[in-house]
């Protein structure tokens, strides 16, 4: 685990390897408002940050279990409000059933029931747009700080040039919420797994605009006649241990078939 401060803002990342693979990911906590709890296998590490830390709120970009993993344990010992958009209140009162490799991975998500958020939030000294921006899960969110003008984009990001998405995932979605960040003015962006990115809109547009050339170069093979198999072969051949590890829960044929199927 590392612990960094940047201005008035703390990040922790945790880094979790299993199976030769290595994921990480931040949590954020700033002005009395912590985004996104971290994954339960790493309670030990990061509940005694919590109870350091002076917390008003929690905020939770989107239900997955490496960002929301320890929601639980706000509500049950702290008492202190969870917040979420409200599309994913209902889906975290409930035991969510995950495949194996996220259970093992990232451990189970406890139930919780998060408020529903509003357009904007309100912090001790700062005011935050919420950002509804689905492509990554239909509940993700996005926060922009007006006086700080930063972006924090959960999920949004991660990569530049993703060659592979999860089955839940969406091209076409994740490029309407990537144009709608950018309507915004920042720079600095924050990635839940990337980390902070001080050109962060450029790295925002590279993104979209990478996804935007997948998008054409499927829909051109596609429109000649090509099945979503052959395109993958020709677009995206190369396989990652992730998609044997997810039994291809992850894999380049749900970015293909994402984009045909929209």
């Amino acid at each position: 685990m590392k612990v960094t401060t940047y201005e008035d803002m703390t990040q922790v990342e945790v880094v979790n390897q299993m199976f030769g693979l290595t994921l990480v990911v931040s949590i954020f906590y700033i002005d009395g408002l912590l985004i996104d709890t971290g994954s339960i296998k790493k309670k030990t590490e990061l509940i005694p940050l919590f109870q350091e830390w002076d917390i008003d709120n929690v905020i939770l970009t989107h239900h997955h279990e490496d960002h929301t993993g320890l929601a639980y344990w706000f509500q049950d010992y702290k008492d202190i409000p969870i917040y979420s958009h409200s599309i994913g209140v209902e889906k975290s009162k409930a035991i969510e059933s995950l495949p194996l490799y996220r259970r093992v991975f990232w451990g189970p998500r406890q139930p919780y029931e998060p408020n529903p958020l509003t357009d904007t939030f309100q912090t001790r000294h700062y005011t935050w747009d919420i950002i509804h921006t689905p492509g990554h899960a239909k509940d993700h969110i996005a926060l922009f700080n007006r006086e700080k003008k930063w972006m924090f984009g959960g999920d949004l990001y991660v990569q530049p040039t993703p060659k592979s998405m999860f089955a839940f995932e969406s091209v076409p979605q994740s490029i309407d919420s990537l144009r709608k960040v950018l309507t915004y003015d920042f720079e600095t962006y924050i990635c839940s797994h990337a980390g902070i990115i001080p050109n962060g809109r450029k790295a925002i547009e590279r993104k979209l605009n990478y996804l935007l050339t997948i998008e054409k170069k499927v829909l051109t093979l596609h429109e000649q006649g090509m099945s979503p198999q052959q395109i993958r072969k020709k677009l995206l051949p190369n396989r990652h241990p992730l998609h044997y590890l997810s039994f291809f829960e992850n894999s380049p044929k749900h970015m293909i078939n994402s984009i045909i199927n929209s």
